[in-house]
């Protein structure tokens, strides 16, 4: 089964942007060149950027910037509901340099048109993506360039320019995790990863650590806890089979890690409910209803429009 950490993203051809809610459960260290805006409708979500992990509650947002190793997590197993807008780089481009956005509603740093204005924005942009009106596209590349416009009017940006420090340390994760989703069912990877980069032990966690304040064995343990749980949950493969797949050195440890994991034994992982739609490549997305999503979207936009009496904009 194909496993990987990079996230390819399947934009829309005429506007490359890709909108869509997902009831996160849990995710792997990944990335992908897109921006990626998230907006929280309903629970609570960890978001992990760099070595920063982020609280998100219902009305908060927050932007990924391109190529930033990110994970999420649900607080306490407890499915979240997102709104997801993924952006390609060249809607961002002023130049031969990158733009890096500090927009996060949790933080001290405010911004002018409060972060109120893009939640409403975010929810206007998925409300239109899922509507069936042969013109809706057109409404959403409308209310997804005005989005844009008002990031670099009221947001906190850096101009990022060449390859420095903290980037190189990124591409050494990257590197890192590719290496290791490869070779995951061997049971001493990390020995592997170590001799294939010409590094020690003690190197390799120094610099992984550095850039997303995690050790490559518990990199490595959380790639293996997420391929087991993608296989509990998306084939009938049985116990010994995921051992050997994910690497675990021992049925014991298998399970004391699982169950300090999810609370759970894999047996009841496996019939705790089904995952339709759960991404074997990355995330926990489970199904939700469609006219529930509309119905909590249309409550925020009427609610934004009749605070600061506007119909539109």
């Amino acid at each position: 089964m194909p496993f990987s950490v990079y996230e390819t993203v399947n934009n829309d051809k005429l506007f490359p942007i890709h909108v869509f809610v997902a009831s996160i459960e849990s995710s792997v260290f990944h990335w992908h060149k897109e921006y990626e805006m998230i907006g929280m409708l309903k629970g609570s979500m960890h978001v992990r950027v760099q070595s920063e992990t982020i609280l998100l509650k219902e009305g908060d947002v927050f932007l990924v910037n391109s190529n930033e190793v990110h994970a999420l997590k649900s607080v306490d197993g407890e499915v979240a509901l997102c709104m997801f807008i993924q952006m390609e780089p060249s809607l961002f481009k002023t130049g031969d340099h990158d733009i890096l956005f500090y927009l996060d509603s949790t933080g001290e740093e405010q911004v002018k048109c409060g972060f109120d204005r893009f939640y409403y924005r975010m929810s206007k942009i998925v409300y239109e993506s899922m509507n069936e009106d042969k013109h809706a596209p057109f409404r959403v590349r409308a209310q997804a360039s005005c989005m844009i416009a008002e990031l670099f009017d009221y947001v906190v940006y850096d101009v990022r320019f060449g390859e420095g420090r903290k980037q190189n340390e990124q591409e050494m994760v990257v590197r890192f995790m590719e290496y290791a989703q490869m070779h995951l069912a061997e049971e001493h990877v990390l020995d592997m990863a170590c001799h294939e980069f010409g590094m020690s032990r003690k190197t390799l966690d120094r610099s992984i650590k550095t850039s997303i304040g995690l050790s490559a064995k518990e990199i490595i343990d959380d790639l293996r806890m997420e391929r087991a749980k993608t296989l509990l949950k998306t084939t009938n493969k049985n116990m010994n089979y995921i051992l050997d797949a994910c690497g675990f050195g021992s049925e014991k440890t298998f399970y004391r890690l699982f169950r300090q994991e999810t609370g759970l034994t894999p047996k009841a992982f496996r019939e705790n409910g089904s995952m339709v739609s759960y991404d074997s490549g990355l995330k926990g997305y489970l199904d939700f209803e469609t006219p529930m999503v509309k119905g909590m979207l249309k409550g925020i936009i009427d609610a934004y429009q009749e605070k600061n009496h506007c119909l539109e904009g």
